[in-house]
């Protein structure tokens, strides 16, 4: 019997609680804020360890990357270094684009946990391969096999997301820019410090060959020791989150399942997408058993004529612009981009850059993930339960175009500490205040992270859905990178707006990209009350 009456309830969520009476439309009572459901910290940790090991893998080689290409011999002019170095960075990503969304997909099918592994030694053995190569096609095909590998991080998304609730995700999820802060912290470090040892201590790596010919395979043999470590403990330690389809048992009756186009939702229509030919079903476990419901239908709740979905009393609401997300994403993705950050970094000043040495680069990169630490453990959790997703998304997204505005100011304060004379105090005073605001902004990436794992159908399609969610990331990041990187250069050579012309256009785009923000709408995942009500009617089964 009780059963039975939490199949209803899963029911009511899938297909819509019925209309109220006329004259009970509001509630007499408030409903009570769910209490906060305690996060499984030795999976969490798990999942952290696996993320800490790929942005020390991703940021180790940026403080030597643009010396590494200049000793190659590919240039002989520092000002266009920006064009091979934006390649690399966007052969990574286009090559992540072109296979994150078929990890997705298989780790829906075969489960999170092998998927995650595979991926973890890819990483390992490409940054292996970058340290090893000595010449520019060694450094493109290392960079495309990592990015062909790396379908992590859709798939740790979605095991956190499955791991959590409405009450804890906000927490949950903030441990995921914070594990990537860490890494970016001891990335740069080990690149900065021990890239070519035998020059910089001759006392120790003096006179072994090997090092003296592979300058740079110390750090990145020493970065492939981290996600390396990650496999090893998910093999040893990490549970599999994908719940088996056969979680509730299905009646004797036949089950139709509805169809569930999660792909036409991306293009924006609606919660469900509108009904197309081709469609992706909802698992049956996301049904309650015994269901007779006729193949390809439409949940009740969704209005098709008004394109919106019919809340509680009745109203028509307007469904979650999701295409609108996306966009916002692949924006902030063609923003954040490091190449830019190191190109400025490594050029001399008279080039508007700051003349930085590699070390120094190393320590401005620490810098900046020590602040994003901060933020990420400390503001983002409570800001994020007092203000929404959606709400904090905006504030932080209209920080980026403060962040571009900070570079020129940073290059006239290099130039006026060099005619001074008395150190770099003025740079580094900018640098820090640049490194602040800008690490603020970046936990936007937490807030998009939530938005895509709310806006998901079915947590069986929690794989897929994070793999688009990554591989439109990666189709700007493998066009960001060598556009912004090729503008930078451009800009430098032609001296338009005495060199700033690159600065003005990434303050556009990034208005643009706090305004598309404008159009998203907060609301909770309906998934999770599906999964939580199901987990009881299979409790109550076994008793």
């Amino acid at each position: 019997m009780l059963a039975n009456l939490r199949r209803t309830k899963v029911a009511s969520i899938l297909l819509g609680p019925p209309p109220l009476p006329a004259e009970e439309e509001s509630p007499l009572l408030q409903r009570p804020r769910p209490s906060v459901t305690p996060l499984p910290a030795k999976q969490i940790w798990v999942l952290c360890l696996c993320r800490f090991g790929e942005p020390i893998a991703f940021t180790l080689i940026f403080p030597f990357i643009s010396q590494q290409i200049w000793e190659m011999g590919v240039t002989n002019k520092q000002e266009k270094l920006g064009y091979y170095a934006g390649v690399i960075e966007s052969l990574f990503a286009f090559c992540t684009f072109s296979t994150v969304l078929g990890w997705g997909r298989l780790s829906d099918r075969i489960g999170r946990k092998p998927v995650l592994q595979i991926g973890l030694c890819g990483v390992a053995l490409s940054i292996s391969a970058f340290g090893m190569s000595r010449r520019f096609w060694g450094l493109v095909v290392s960079r495309c096999l990592g990015g062909a590998l790396n379908g992590n991080v859709a798939v740790i998304k979605s095991m956190l997301g499955e791991l959590t609730d409405e009450t804890n995700q906000g927490k949950a999820f903030s441990y995921l820019p914070l594990a990537w802060s860490i890494g970016s912290v001891v990335g740069p470090m080990l690149g900065g410090y021990l890239s070519n040892p035998a020059k910089h201590y001759p006392n120790i790596f003096g006179g072994i060959a090997f090092f003296e010919k592979y300058p740079y395979a110390l750090p990145c043999f020493v970065g492939a020791l981290f996600p390396a470590a990650g496999a090893l403990v998910a093999f040893l330690f990490l549970e599999e989150t994908l719940a088996p389809r056969t979680a509730i048992t299905p009646s004797s009756s036949p089950t139709y399942l509805p169809q569930q186009p999660a792909l036409s939702a991306l293009r924006g229509r609606s919660k469900y997408g509108a009904q197309v030919s081709t469609t992706i079903p909802i698992p049956e476990e996301d049904i309650p058993s015994g269901s007779s419901t006729p193949g390809n239908v439409t949940p009740a709740r969704r209005d098709e004529s008004a394109g919106g979905e019919v809340a509680e009393g009745g109203e028509v609401r307007k469904p979650p612009p999701v295409k609108v997300l996306f966009e916002s994403r692949r924006v902030v993705a063609a923003l954040i981009v490091y190449a830019i950050f190191i190109l400025f970094c490594y050029t001399s000043t008279s080039l508007g850059g700051l003349s930085f040495r590699e070390s120094q680069i190393g320590q401005a990169l620490a810098l900046g993930g020590i602040f994003t630490v901060s933020f990420q453990l400390i503001i983002f959790p409570p800001l994020q339960a007092r203000f929404g997703t959606v709400k904090l998304y905006r504030s932080l997204m209209s920080l980026y175009p403060l962040v571009f505005g900070m570079f020129p100011i940073m290059s006239a304060a290099a130039r006026w500490d060099e005619g001074e004379g008395e150190g770099m105090w003025r740079t580094w005073g900018m640098m820090v205040l640049f490194l602040v605001i800008k690490s603020i902004a970046n936990c936007s990436y937490a807030c998009n992270m939530l938005a895509v794992t709310d806006a998901s159908p079915s947590r069986r399609l929690l794989g897929t859905l994070n793999g688009v969610a990554q591989m439109c990331s990666s189709l700007c990041r493998s066009i960001g990178p060598m556009a912004a990187s090729s503008l930078f250069a451009f800009s430098k050579e032609r001296r338009w707006f005495g060199g700033n012309f690159v600065w003005l256009v990434m303050i556009v785009v990034a208005v643009a990209s706090a305004g598309a923000t404008s159009l998203l709408v907060d609301r909770p995942a309906d998934w999770r009350e599906v999964k939580e009500v199901q987990s009881e009617v299979v409790e109550e089964e076994q008793r």
